[in-house]
């Protein structure tokens, strides 16, 4: 019986998606979803109480494989001498998970603008940020000023990246991104100057 939950929990999830990318955020509505999945709306109610709580349900699922791209780009970044190639492939990766995902862009949507969804949003977020900060650090720059920056970089990384995935994963996008990223975070990076010499503790 439980492994027959799972397997309804799942499709409940692949139809959402399905129709999210069929009809947006906007159409989706519970029947639409259960119709989808071939289940009874009563059903679905036995899972999910509400439709932001399928939309919930679904950005963790997909969120999981991208935070992990994310944590793992970010892991001992400051010790590597090629980091810009860490977070060119690192963001590569995850755009790529991105269009491998069903209803991505109007996912997206919905966590930015529902206050509800948000909270869980800036939750994933902040954990990149916190990551980078921490790294950022480890290179000589102060708490204050290595949160701030994290938080600047995630947030327009994201921001960047959700255009690509609305505009249907537009590469062009995906590089600028990738430029914008690596050349904000130089000057924290790059410890060592045109004599080799080790960059002091920043501001």
């Amino acid at each position: 019986m439980q492994a027959r939950g799972q397997a309804t929990f799942e499709r409940i999830l692949d139809a959402t998606a399905e129709v999210l990318d069929k009809v947006g955020t906007d159409a989706l509505t519970t029947n639409l979803i259960a119709r989808t999945a071939n289940v009874n709306v009563a059903t679905l109610y036995q899972y999910f109480p509400n439709k932001q709580a399928v939309l919930l349900a679904l950005f963790k699922r997909q969120n999981g494989p991208r935070l992990e791209i994310g944590m793992r780009m970010l892991g001992g970044m400051s010790q590597s001498s090629d980091w810009r190639s860490r977070v060119a492939k690192g963001i590569q990766a995850a755009a790529e998970a991105r269009r491998n995902m069903g209803g991505v862009a109007a996912l997206r949507l919905a966590m930015r603008s529902s206050p509800d969804l948000l909270e869980h949003d800036r939750d994933q977020l902040d954990q990149l940020a916190g990551a980078l900060a921490h790294e950022l650090m480890d290179s000589g720059l102060r708490e204050e000023k290595a949160r701030l920056v994290a938080r600047c970089a995630v947030e327009a990384l994201t921001s960047l990246l959700d255009l690509g995935t609305a505009d249907d994963g537009d590469a062009r996008v995906v590089e600028q991104a990738t430029a914008m990223v690596t050349a904000y975070l130089a000057p924290y990076l790059d410890k060592a100057g045109p004599a080799g010499r080790a960059k002091p503790r920043r501001k």
